[in-house]
């Protein structure tokens, strides 16, 4: 299995190729970034994949901000100009409303709110692609070929609040991107690159109240005995609440090969309850440092290291999908001795992707 984490600045853009238990290879995405994305990236994966003569069985899309939903978007407008076939068998996506046209007479398209989370569910509808179920934690694992997904996230409640936010005759538009207004209940005025690993009090934390991450897909992946973990944007009480059913707690944990960090490693979205249940000693943050929002931010880095529940001999690596001087001064003022007293190594990256084979 082939995992490649694509840059996608402050955003979520992956994709897995692995050889089914058909003998043939199969590819899932997860996220697509923003609409730039697509031609940075995406599209030329794309293509390896139409040469190949193979197809993408399976596209998730996590939730609404633009970061995550914009690619594929993109991909759609190069499908209507022709430019692009759909070779996506499969799309995993909540829309963000209930579209209940029996009540109105006007189209999706006439709404004056309309948003990119309207655009693919009016993709998804018109082409026959949109499931008649939701994806939440309640529905059994999926077996792809060999390849185990197991939802975690959203909670039916987490997907009803988002539904509830956007009623379809209002005209509201569909959140792009984090209100600024709830990213500063949990973050800094600016980056926390100053404070030194060892200074952050964890004891303090506040979770994540977006409506919009809150309903954000996210999975546990599972592959010849090998587990990834993909957050999205979620909120880690849900992460946690799945995990606990499945059985895992900080005597029985969770032991993967990656952690897709939730929410680019945000302060709101990474709890000591989250990694008191993981073994794993690759984090990926897909982040570049130049956003509005300070992510990452270092706490969250913190709170990993220093989970009361780690084992202290396993090291750690935490991989970056960039490389800049934002992404490396969040280290500059630590002493060298840090990363030997918690057995830990920083990766960046100057390529289009991380790329990790399992």
């Amino acid at each position: 299995m082939e995992i490649k984490f694509f840059q996608a600045e402050c955003g979520d853009a992956s994709c897995i190729s692995f050889l089914g238990n058909d003998n043939k290879y199969h590819n899932v995405f997860i996220d697509s970034g923003y609409q730039r994305t697509f031609r940075h990236v995406l599209e030329n994966e794309i293509r390896n994949i139409v040469g190949k003569n193979e197809t993408i069985d399976l596209w998730i899309i996590s939730h609404i901000h633009d970061d995550h939903i914009g690619g594929v978007i993109k991909y759609i407008d190069t499908i209507k100009t022709g430019e692009q076939n759909d070779i996506v068998n499969q799309y995993f996506y909540n829309p963000p409303r209930i579209y209940d046209f029996k009540k109105s007479t006007k189209s999706i398209s006439e709404f004056v709110s309309i948003g990119q989370g309207d655009v693919f569910y009016e993709y998804l509808k018109s082409n026959n692609k949109l499931l008649d179920y939701d994806i939440t934690n309640s529905i059994k694992p999926i077996n792809l070929y060999g390849l185990k997904l197991t939802i975690l996230s959203p909670s039916s409640n987490k997907l009803n609040s988002l539904r509830s936010k956007y009623p379809l005759n209002s005209n509201k538009s569909l959140e792009k991107e984090e209100d600024e207004k709830i990213s500063e209940a949990v973050a800094p005025k600016q980056n926390d690159y100053k404070t030194l690993i060892n200074d952050f009090d964890l004891d303090k934390w506040e979770e994540d109240n977006s409506v919009e991450n809150g309903s954000s897909i996210s999975v546990l992946i599972e592959y010849n005995n090998k587990k990834t973990l993909w957050l999205a944007d979620a909120h880690p009480s849900d992460i946690v609440t799945s995990l606990t059913k499945m059985g895992f707690n900080n005597k029985n944990k969770l032991v993967c090969d990656w952690v897709k960090v939730t929410h680019h490693g945000s302060k709101g979205n990474n709890s000591d309850d989250l990694f008191n249940l993981i073994e794993c000693n690759n984090y990926l943050f897909s982040v570049n440092g130049e956003n509005k929002h300070n992510l990452p931010y270092k706490e969250c880095v913190a709170r990993i290291l220093r989970n009361k529940q780690r084992d202290k001999n396993s090291k750690y690596n935490f991989h970056f999908t960039y490389d800049n001087q934002t992404l490396r001064s969040i280290f500059n003022l630590e002493n060298e001795n840090v990363f030997k007293q918690h057995n830990f190594e920083v990766f960046y990256s100057d390529e289009s992707s991380v790329t990790v084979n399992i």
